[in-house]
């Protein structure tokens, strides 16, 4: 088991995780975010892509039969690389490798595009992964960040009415979120430690490594979605914030 919390969650959750992600059971994931990421992604015939926090290969397949000429699966994971390796059709044009976000075996300059989704934060240097993307990335390529939101995604001690109710001075300090996850009656083994920055220091971040953030969305239910009472009762605040940022040329 790893002596880092957040990569000791996921080691403790991977067969959870493996069972959501491959049984399509989280909603949230299912009906919002992987279409949003999906969208804002696009066309991927020919391109070089890291997928940074691959997980079980979901989404780093799904660009791989899109037509994607590379897919860099990395994640910091073992028990989630061993999964995606078992699940990786034979002639995909995926390479796995079992690393930190801010330290990849991949060459500088390589990359058209770096998918990061929903991957926690790090508890120290927090910063690096962001300048070893720019690394990876061409100049003009593109890094697309999927987290929860900076603003009001919060543990279960700072909900009212399942609203956040965070203090002010624990906003700006960065906080980390310790919960277990409960997914279609399924609980997870484990609870995952999530450290999640203030907005100004997330953009700190990302701008400080070079890159300029050009598209902001917060992926949320329709208003077809919100008809049904699931998502009035289970979306009552913003949870997730897309960026799509650009190496400029140098």
């Amino acid at each position: 088991m790893s002596g880092d919390p957040i990569v000791a969650g996921y080691e403790a959750n991977a067969e959870y995780w493996v069972e959501i992600v491959r049984g399509d059971l989280d909603p949230y994931h299912r009906d919002i975010t992987e279409p949003a990421l999906l969208r804002r992604i696009g066309d991927v015939p020919g391109q070089v892509i890291v997928d940074v926090g691959c997980g079980e290969g979901r989404l780093a397949r799904s660009l791989a039969a899109a037509g994607a000429g590379r897919v860099y699966a990395v994640d910091n994971c073992a028990p989630l690389i061993d999964a995606a390796l078992a699940a990786v059709p034979a002639d995909a044009p995926i390479t796995h490798a079992v690393a930190d976000a801010a330290a990849m075996p991949i060459d500088s300059a390589t990359a058209d595009l770096v998918v990061a989704n929903r991957i926690p934060h790090a508890t120290t240097d927090p910063g690096a992964r962001f300048v070893e993307f720019a690394r990876v990335l061409r100049p003009g390529g593109r890094l697309i960040a999927l987290s929860q939101h900076p603003c009001f995604y919060a543990g279960s001690e700072h909900l009212v009415d399942g609203r956040a109710a965070l203090p002010v001075n624990e906003y700006f300090a960065g906080r980390v979120v310790r919960q277990h996850f409960s997914v279609a009656g399924r609980r997870s083994p484990a609870p995952s430690v999530q450290p999640i920055p203030s907005l100004s220091d997330y953009f700190a971040m990302i701008t400080g490594a070079g890159f300029v953030v050009t598209a902001l969305e917060e992926p949320r239910p329709t208003p077809e979605q919100f008809a049904d009472r699931w998502w009035q009762e289970n979306f009552t605040r913003p949870l997730f914030l897309l960026l799509e940022c650009v190496l400029p040329d140098r």
